[in-house]
């Protein structure tokens, strides 16, 4: 009888102890794997966007998961020293690679589950939250782009049609247009989130285009110069939005400081004169563009991008100089007129000058003040640095 007493306590416990390691097993089954997709992956302390970041967590990194709670993943990653923390992760930037159990979003964390970021002590959560986590952005880039400075161009044209009217001798050939321009650009921006980027950038964008006609007629021997030019500086708060990894549509607004400006200079054997002009105006214009970026380095990428820049100026001030080789050279500061005039054959030919008022004459029509149309295409290539 003593021996079957105390065989019966024995067998339960032995019962007991089975029943429970293989409960344990089984809640150890439940765990599966995810890998990070996103460049970083902020692991928090909540299953909330607001919530505080407990580890910066790199690309291609696989992790525990122990439940799903919503779009949150509750997961384990091992530090560099063997330590091991816990956080939630946001679904969009994982991918489930090995899942024995699905899990269900009401599922409770396991037993065994490693405790929240926000349990750890401060000092243990300072070392591992990443101070130099990649949140502000700086980029340098430089291209080409597009412009048509109507104006400009025609003004141009027309000051040496009128030239070779008045002349009785057709100029050689057509006046070179400006159309080509180059960009450079620098921009400081924060990324909100792996999706959205907010940032301040300027651009210098330049295009000038020097072009030579001559007339002559086997006797008479002339040169005329022309320079139409015209630089912008785009101060400009801008957004990035990227709807799929790495490719992003951009859009800015800004305050547009322009410069516009012109040379008309004809030589003779033994004399000259010219005519040079230079207003600036400042007025809001925008940009819309898309782009692509590829990671080259741990916290640097190399991006291009292609978009359309909508800026429409007027309204330029500036002075007008006129020199030649026998007199002191004569300055009248005023506005940026276009204006057509009448020449020597009563056609009527386009010009730009800068002057005091606007032209009144019998043989000026449709003087108004010149626009310098920026808007065109821009194509451009960097480096974005993130720290």
């Amino acid at each position: 009888m003593r021996t079957k007493r105390t065989f019966l306590p024995i067998m339960v416990v032995l019962v007991l102890g089975a029943a429970l390691s293989l409960r344990a097993q089984a809640t150890a089954g439940r765990t599966f794997k995810v890998k990070v997709t996103a460049e970083q992956a902020n692991l928090r302390e909540k299953p909330d966007i607001g919530s505080g970041i407990v580890q910066q967590i790199p690309e291609g990194t696989v992790l525990e998961a122990d439940k799903k709670e919503g779009e949150w993943f509750f997961v384990r990653y091992t530090l560099e020293d063997g330590g091991v923390i816990g956080g939630y992760i946001h679904e969009s930037l994982v991918e489930v690679i090995e899942q024995a159990v699905a899990p269900t979003p009401a599922e409770k964390a396991p037993a065994r589950a490693i405790p929240r970021g926000e349990r750890f002590p401060a000092s243990r959560r300072a070392k591992s939250s990443g101070s130099d986590a990649p949140h502000l952005e700086f980029s340098v880039s430089a291209g080409t782009g597009w412009t048509a400075p109507r104006d400009l161009n025609d003004g141009a044209q027309g000051f040496a049609d009128y030239h070779g009217a008045s002349l009785g001798i057709p100029a050689s050939g057509p006046v070179d247009a400006l159309h080509l321009a180059t960009l450079v650009g620098l921009e400081l921006s924060y990324r909100v989130s792996p999706w959205l980027s907010m940032g301040l950038g300027v651009d210098y964008f330049r295009g000038a285009n020097r072009g030579r006609v001559g007339f002559t007629d086997g006797v008479f021997s002339e040169t005329l110069d022309t320079r139409p030019s015209v630089s912008v500086i785009p101060v400009k708060l801008g957004v990035r939005f990227y709807p799929g990894k790495g490719f992003y549509i951009r859009g800015s607004l800004g305050v547009y400081f322009a410069k516009a400006g012109y040379l008309y200079r004809l030589e003779r054997a033994d004399s000259w004169q010219e005519w040079k002009g230079s207003a600036t105006a400042r007025r809001f214009g925008a940009e819309a563009a898309f782009g692509g970026d590829w990671k080259v380095g741990a916290n640097t990428s190399f991006f291009v991008e292609a978009g359309f820049r909508m800026a429409s100026l007027s309204g330029f001030s500036g002075q007008d100089v006129y020199r030649n080789s026998d007199d002191d050279p004569l300055i009248e500061a005023g506005t940026l007129y276009y204006f057509r005039k009448e020449g020597a054959d009563t056609r009527i030919y386009p010009h730009l000058f800068i002057g005091a008022s606007k032209l009144v004459e019998e043989v000026v029509v449709d003087s108004r003040r010149a626009g310098i149309n920026l808007s065109g295409m821009a194509f451009r290539a960097g480096i974005r640095y993130r720290f």
